[in-house]
């Protein structure tokens, strides 16, 4: 028999060689060079200060920055603003969904390689779709959203807590991301600790090419106001919070397929 020890000829190695994955599976299971994923993480924060800026504006309530939530949710044990009785439950809900999305998201995107080319693809343009499925309820005014609405918003229905679902549940893929991609220093949806780590640096006065971490963090800080700025002028134009909601799901979805086109991890060299 070919490939026998014993018959003299030499064994057949290509027979017991594993099938060779195919170049499309290949690159889909590639991970992708962080290098300049920084940026990515940047625009993260300015689509946090979009969207926070215009729920807020609309629901008194955040999507991402659970920190004002969990305070809102205590003045509701004491019934307080009594402006808004049911603040607290737009807050609850959006602590409840951030924390079911995080859970979520970071479980499935690390057991699937979450620096992946195929799992960032699918992660980004699912979170993209909750944004558009959120803002296609506002704009079909199935939910209420603005200043005139205010006698609706908490009303009997609690129409407005699918959309701040869907949405806080989406912005927890933004520091899922950071996080996989290894900028702690850039957490996307909150600041208090930013401030901190900018504050507390003893290399707060180098110049820039020697800490990129502080430039990170002070671009974060930037990126999210900008974004907040840009959401208010948004919801105060005639294109209400949907504009800034349209604009953030279209971030979202450029970053996704941005990834099919990121650089491959390169293997180190043996």
């Amino acid at each position: 028999m070919s490939g026998n020890p014993s018959s003299g000829n030499p064994p057949d190695l290509e027979a017991h060689q594993p099938p060779a994955k195919s170049s499309f599976s290949a690159w889909w299971t590639q991970s992708v060079d962080v290098k300049y994923t920084d940026l990515i993480c940047l625009l993260l924060c300015f689509t946090t200060g979009l969207c926070d800026s215009s729920a807020y504006n609309a629901w008194s309530c955040f999507l991402a920055m659970q920190t004002g939530n969990t305070i809102f949710l205590g003045l509701g044990a004491s019934g307080q603003p009594t402006s808004k009785p049911w603040g607290w439950l737009k807050s609850l809900c959006s602590i409840a969904f951030f924390f079911i999305g995080a859970f979520t998201l970071a479980n499935v995107t690390r057991r699937a390689g979450a620096r992946r080319r195929g799992t960032l693809f699918l992660s980004f343009v699912f979170q993209s779709l909750l944004v558009i499925i959120a803002v296609a309820l506002i704009e079909g005014d199935l939910i209420p959203h603005t200043s005139e609405d205010a006698s609706l918003t908490g009303g009997p229905l609690f129409l407005e807590l699918i959309p701040i679902a869907l949405l806080a549940f989406q912005s927890a893929g933004s520091i899922t991301s950071s996080r996989a991609l290894g900028y702690n220093e850039i957490p996307t949806v909150v600041l208090t600790s930013v401030y901190f780590d900018v504050a507390s640096d003893p290399k707060l006065a180098a110049v820039p090419t020697t800490n990129p971490k502080r430039n990170r963090r002070i671009g974060s800080v930037v990126m999210l106001l900008v974004g907040a700025i840009v959401g208010g002028w948004l919801s105060r134009s005639s294109g209400g919070m949907q504009s800034a909601l349209w604009m953030a799901a279209g971030f979202k979805m450029v970053i996704a397929f941005g990834w099919l086109a990121w650089k491959a991890e390169t293997a180190p060299s043996k």
